[in-house]
C-alpha cells in the first residue's frame, strides 16, 4: 500500500463510437415456407406457368393471416416482458449540439481560402483564425494556410497561420520552430495563446495510437523550451501549468511534468485539477492513494457537474484491481452509491452507473438498492427508484414492484420519481403507458409529470420508426 501504481499503457485513445439505445420497435416476421402439394402423375404435359408478381404474392388466404396475427401477438407478448434491454444504463440525454462545422457550408470554407489572398491584412488575419477554429483539416484549408504561412512577410500572420496549422495537426518544423519563437515572446497573451494551440494539438497527438502517430518537427527543442518555461516561473501559474501539460503530452516520463502535476493536486483550482488528474491517470498512467482520494473528492465535492463526470470515468480507468490493492474500496463503493441517488445531475448518474458496471460491483450495488425499495421510510424509498432509473431494470419481479409503487405508494415523490425511472430508461412498455395514460388525464404534478414521460416515450417511438425506414431505405 502507498507506492505508485502504473495502469497498463493505453496506447490507443480512439473511442469507439456508441452503440445506438435502443432497439428495433418493429418485428420482421419473415415466413418463407410454402406448403405445395403435388398429385402423382406419369406424364407432365409441358406448359407455361403465369410467374406470380409481388402484389399477389402479399395476398394471403384467411388462414395464413390468422396465424400471422396469432404470431404478431405472441411476440408482442414476449416483448412486453423482455426486460433485458432495461438493464443497461439510461439514455444520455443531451441537448443536440450542431457544431459550426458540421454543418459548414462547404462555400464558407472556399470564401475563408480565398480571404488568405485578400490585399488586406486584417481580412486575412481573421481568415487564418476562422479556419483553424473551424477545425476542418481538409487537404485544401491545410494547403492554403501553409502556403500564406510561407509565402506571406506579415509577422502576425505566420503566427495566425502557423496557429491554425497546428490546431489542424500539422505540427511541420518550420511551424514549430514559428510556435516556439511565441513561447519565448515578452508578452503573456501570446505566450498564453500560443499554448493554448500547443495542448490541443498535442492532447489529440497523443490519443492516437503509436503507430499512427504522426511527425512532430523541432520535437526536442519545443520539450526544450517547455521544461524551461517551467523551471522559470511560478509552479501554479497558468503558463507554467498549460507548458507542464504540453511536456506531459510529449513525454508520459518527464519527472517535470509529473512534479507539476502532483503539484496542482493540494490547489483549489478544480479546473486545474481535474486536468492534473486526467494527465496522471489517463497519460501517464500514474496512480496513488493521494490520487484516488483527490479522484473521489472531485466526485463528491466539485462544483462542476462536468468536472464531477470525469471523476467517475476516472475511477472506471483506475479499475478495481488497484483500488482494492490501496485498500480503498469500501470508501470508493460507499461514494459511488451514494452519489447514484443523491447527484442532481442524470448525466453525472449515469457516469456514476457506467462506473459500477466497468468496477463489477452492479450487482452488489442493485441487492442493496432492491432492499431499500421495501424500506418503511419515504425518503429511502425514493432514493432507491432513482438509483434504479440508471442502474436500469434486471427482472420482472423488479419491474411489476414499480408498477406498483406506481400505483399504491402513499409518498407522491416516490411515485414521481418511478415515473422519471420509467421515462429515462425509455420503457415504451404497454403496461407503463397504460398506468401513465390513465394518471395524465388527473390533476396535479403527479399529472403532468405523467404527460411529460408520455412525450418523451412518444419521441422515443418516432426516433425508432425513423431510424427503421432509413435502415430500409434504398439508396
Amino acid at each position: 500500500m502507498g507506492g505508485t501504481k502504473m495502469l497498463p499503457e493505453n496506447t490507443c485513445g480512439v473511442k469507439v463510437p456508441q452503440k445506438l439505445s435502443w432497439s428495433s420497435m418493429i418485428e420482421i416476421i419473415q415466413d418463407n415456407e410454402w406448403r405445395t402439394f403435388q398429385p402423382v402423375v406419369t406424364f407432365v404435359q409441358p406448359r407455361i406457368v403465369e410467374q406470380p408478381d409481388a402484389a399477389s404474392l402479399k395476398k394471403q388466404c384467411p388462414y395464413r393471416k390468422k396465424l400471422e396475427k396469432q404470431k404478431k401477438k405472441a411476440l408482442k407478448k414476449r416483448s412486453d416482458f423482455s426486460l433485458s434491454k432495461y438493464v443497461k444504463l439510461a439514455r444520455i440525454k443531451e441537448k443536440e449540439n450542431f457544431s459550426e462545422k458540421e454543418n459548414l457550408n462547404p462555400e464558407r470554407l472556399k470564401a475563408l481560402i480565398n480571404y488568405l489572398d485578400s490585399p488586406v491584412e486584417l481580412e486575412q488575419l481573421y481568415a487564418a483564425q476562422a479556419l483553424g477554429q473551424l477545425g476542418v483539416p481538409e487537404e485544401s484549408v491545410t494547403s492554403a494556410l501553409f502556403k500564406t504561412f510561407q509565402e506571406c512577410n506579415s509577422l502576425p500572420l505566420q503566427y495566425e497561420a502557423a496557429r491554425s496549422l497546428a490546431l489542424l495537426g500539422c505540427l511541420d518544423t518550420s511551424v514549430v520552430k514559428m510556435l516556439i519563437r511565441h513561447l519565448k515572446d515578452a508578452s503573456l497573451n501570446r505566450r498564453e495563446d500560443t499554448l493554448s494551440a500547443l495542448k490541443v494539438s498535442l492532447q489529440a497527438w497523443s490519443m492516437t495510437p503509436e503507430l499512427e502517430w504522426y511527425w512532430i518537427g523541432a520535437r526536442s527543442s519545443l520539450i526544450r523550451n517547455l521544461r524551461r518555461l517551467v523551471n522559470l516561473q511560478d509552479p501554479m501559474d497558468s503558463v507554467i501549468f498549460d507548458a507542464a501539460l504540453c511536456l506531459g503530452y510529449l513525454d508520459k516520463y518527464n519527472p517535470i511534468a509529473q512534479e507539476t502535476m502532483f503539484m496542482c493536486l493540494s490547489q483549489d483550482d478544480c479546473q486545474r485539477k481535474i486536468q492534473a488528474l486526467a494527465m496522471l491517470v489517463k497519460q501517464m498512467a500514474i496512480v496513488d492513494p493521494v490520487v484516488i482520494k483527490t479522484v473521489i473528492d472531485q466526485l463528491q465535492r466539485s462544483p462542476l457537474y462536468k468536472h464531477r463526470v470525469d471523476a467517475a470515468r476516472l475511477l472506471a480507468t483506475i479499475g478495481l484491481e488497484i483500488i482494492q490493492e490501496e485498500g480503498l474500496e469500501e470508501e470508493v463503493f460507499n461514494v459511488l452509491l451514494e452519489k447514484l441517488s443523491e447527484e442532481p445531475f442524470l448525466v453525472v448518474r449515469q457516469a456514476v452507473a457506467s462506473t459500477v458496471e466497468e468496477l463489477n460491483i452492479k450487482k452488489r450495488v442493485w441487492d442493496i438498492v432492491e432492499k431499500q425499495l421495501r424500506d418503511d421510510k419515504d425518503e429511502i424509498r425514493k432514493k432507491a427508484v432513482i438509483a434504479l432509473g440508471v442502474l436500469g431494470i434486471r427482472n420482472k419481479n423488479l419491474f411489476f414492484a414499480m408498477l406498483e409503487m406506481l400505483e399504491l405508494d402513499t409518498c407522491e415523490d416516490v411515485r414521481i420519481q418511478v415515473v422519471r425511472a420509467f421515462s429515462t430508461l425509455g420503457m415504451d412498455n404497454m403496461h407503463v403507458r397504460k398506468s401513465l395514460v390513465k394518471k395524465a388525464q388527473t390533476q396535479g404534478i403527479l399529472a403532468r409529470e405523467c404527460s411529460k414521460a408520455l412525450e418523451s416515450l412518444d419521441k422515443v417511438s418516432d426516433a425508432q420508426k425513423e431510424y427503421m425506414l432509413q435502415s430500409f431505405k434504398i439508396y
